[in-house]
């Protein structure tokens, strides 16, 4: 009790609360900037923290509040951008498409109600479960993570509906991707190339900007049109009655926000899987499904409430056992380290006072970012009335800087301009993206558990482990289930509904005349043609094929299971695609955004104007380097999409941002090494 109250006592000590004010606005910093992470922040900050301040609960619990308090924010470029980060995937998913309809105040109103509920959630679980939750904790091995981990491959299903062979092919396909790097067990390189820097495996937030974020951006450049339609509501009066609503469905808060503790508190889970699995879950218990995928707000909302409390799960095993929840849980046990501190049985009486400040710090750094949110929101929302070129112009360069900052290799172009590349033909194609992302970021995780708990135990042993058995046999259960929400059958033929305006419209009102104008599609229906879709689908089975024949020529024994395995999964279900699409069958409603600007007066000619930008661009990279290079891109979108004074303000405005990001940002705050360019005077060295 002494500790508890000693802890409390900081309450009153200016240090603290200038600590915790600091934190929370290096959290509303990474939330706003796309691309930077709290993680990069505390790689960066850790050494001043811990050299420059002496207390140290007062240096670990600004470093959690920082890591705890980040999530709510990042909202803001998904929503209003179409500009998802790591964990942000499902709000730029469904959030994005309500800003087009000039909902983006409203939106991220619900958001802010929402994520605060889960973080308070998550503190108060946080406050309840240290002390009881080891056992459970501890039952958790290499077999149940890679369990929970397959429990994630099941949400597939959900994400997948009226596109389950694509969404099943597509997330086989992730699962291959995560495979790229050194294997765990036999350190066998895979798909590297011979680079260095693909040892670890593709880098998250280059390859979820190429695949989610660039694909948007082209697509909505263009359509030339601003974010939202004219009358969208912006202000913060809108702000409000979002928040008004978000405070009704205080329900999913809790569900979600519990289970997000609960997922944040198993090791190895990161936060882009509990974006989907939160998701899914709140798919699965709702009535009406119809709208998700459309631009839903209750789906945003099952996301946002899970991931900020899984921060509070995640620091259960980083204070219980020293075993960091996530990445940016990693510095606060550093910290900790560095102050003398040991995780573990201590935190619970020696350090108490540190424990309970650290939940105190979680819930009110929650509350602070959620109130600065509301009151910046009403502002920032205007941005979706600006001419998407214009955004484009900006955002399209800083999506290069973040995925480069990420890795600092030029090998970061390579991945961001492959993965959009791919993006833009899933959206023009309909082969939904979510299951390929949700694939890639749990393939490493399964492939090392999986192989991991057979080392340990043994096959026998892996299928005796009684919470082993059982997490197996939900994912079974979910993904049964979602199989049958996903009315799979259907998906290639059309209904009656949308068959007799056809046929109405060939034949008039005559009987006899529908009749035969009927049998003539359904003939149509059964006609076989190489249609651009079946040429992706066979580039899809091409790549597996490749993909296949070198993991069964050139890895080890161990280290091409996975691969041939997936590979093997790949080739069998786009082939069934691949009928599919040679008939002509139609592909039904999928949980994701096609392209927008489809059917738009002019659109091949702006897509070849934007393509040959952007490759030019890409040239201008390695010519005269990406520091200056980005600084040029502003300059094509602005005048070849825009006209009259906007096209010359658009000008003015785009070029001094990136410029400042590149000064300010990159050189100043971040200290980026550049990569040299070709042509040696452009060096920034």
């Amino acid at each position: 009790m002494s500790e508890l109250l000693e802890g409390l006592s900081y309450l009153g000590n200016g240090g603290y609360w200038a600590a915790f004010a600091v934190a929370v606005f290096m959290a509303v910093f990474v939330g706003l900037l796309p691309g930077v992470s709290a993680t990069l922040v505390m790689a960066l900050s850790i050494s001043f923290i811990v050299l420059n301040i002496e207390d140290p609960l007062i240096g670990i619990v600004m470093l959690a509040t920082l890591t705890g308090v980040d999530n709510t924010l990042d909202s803001i470029p998904a929503v209003l951008l179409g500009q998802p980060g790591g964990a942000t995937q499902v709000t730029f998913l469904e959030g994005n498409q309500l800003a087009r309809r000039g909902l983006a105040a409203h939106t991220l109103g619900a958001v802010y109600a929402v994520s605060a509920m889960g973080g308070l959630v998550g503190a108060l679980a946080l406050a309840i479960v240290i002390p009881v939750i080891k056992p459970f904790i501890l039952a958790f091995g290499f077999p149940e993570i890679a369990a929970m981990a397959l429990f994630g491959v099941a949400m597939v299903a959900a994400l997948s509906s009226g596109a389950m062979v694509k969404g099943l092919a597509a997330a086989a396909f992730g699962l291959l991707l995560g495979t790229i790097g050194i294997d765990p067990i036999s350190a066998a390189h895979r798909y590297t190339f011979g680079s260095l820097h693909l040892w670890e495996g593709l880098p998250l937030i280059a390859t979820t900007i190429g695949l989610f974020a660039l694909p948007e951006m082209i697509d909505l450049t263009m359509t030339r049109r601003p974010v939202a339609m004219h009358g969208a509501v912006v202000n913060n009066r809108e702000v409000f009655r979002g928040v008004r609503y978000g405070l009704t469905k205080w329900n999913i808060a809790i569900r979600n926000g519990l289970f997000g503790v609960f997922l944040g508190a198993v090791p190895g889970i990161g936060g882009a899987v509990v974006d989907w699995l939160s998701y899914a879950m709140g798919i699965f218990f709702s009535k009406d499904k119809s709208e998700f995928g459309k631009g839903s707000l209750d789906g945003v909302l099952f996301a946002e409430a899970a991931q900020n409390s899984k921060e509070a799960g995640q620091a259960i095993p980083t204070l219980a056992f020293g075993v960091p929840g996530g990445r940016a849980w990693a510095f606060v046990i550093v910290a900790m380290l560095a102050y003398g501190i040991t995780p573990g049985p201590p935190m619970l009486d020696r350090f108490a006072d540190i424990t309970i400040m650290m939940v105190f710090s979680l819930a009110l750094g929650n509350l602070a970012v959620t109130v600065i949110g509301m009151f910046l929101t009403g502002q920032l929302a205007k941005l979706t009335l600006i001419p998407y070129p214009l955004i484009g112009a900006i955002i399209i360069p800083i999506s290069f800087l973040s995925a480069y900052l990420s890795s600092t290799d030029l090998i970061a172009i390579y991945i961001i301009v492959s993965a959009a590349l791919l993006g833009l033909l899933m959206k023009q194609y309909k082969w939904p993206r979510p299951p390929l992302l949700l694939g890639f970021i749990l393939g490493r995780i399964i492939e090392f558990n999986f192989q991991s708990a057979i080392s340990i135990h043994g096959m026998g042993g892996l299928l005796t482990r009684p919470l082993t058995i059982v997490l197996l046999i939900l994912a079974v259960a979910i993904a049964v289930t979602f199989s049958k929400m996903g009315n799979i059958g259907t998906a290639g033929t059309l209904s009656d509904e949308e068959t007799m305006p056809v046929v109405r419209g060939a034949s008039g009102d005559d009987p006899a005349a529908i009749a035969g104008a009927a049998a003539a599609v359904k003939t149509r229906q059964r006609t076989w043609a190489l249609t651009p879709a079946a040429i992706f689908t066979m580039a899809v089975i091409g790549m597996a094929a490749w993909a296949l024949q070198e993991a069964w020529f050139g890895f080890p024994t161990r280290g091409k299971v996975f691969p041939v395995s997936l590979s093997l999964a790949v080739i069998i279900l786009s082939s069934v695609q691949l009928v599919h699409d040679l008939r002509r069958g139609k592909t039904g409603a999928i949980m994701d955004i096609g392209m927008r600007s489809a059917g738009m007066e002019g659109v091949v000619k702006t897509a070849l104007l934007i393509i040959g930008w952007v490759a030019f661009f890409v040239v201008l990279i390695f010519v005269i380097g990406l520091k200056w290079a980005t600084m040029v891109f502003p300059i094509g979108p602005t005048l070849l999409f825009l006209q009259g004074r906007t096209r010359w303000i658009g000008l003015a405005v785009a070029v001094p941002f990136v410029v400042l990001f590149n000064l300010i940002v990159m050189d100043y705050v971040m200290a980026v090494i550049w990569a040299e360019p070709l042509i040696p005077f452009f060096s920034t060295r």
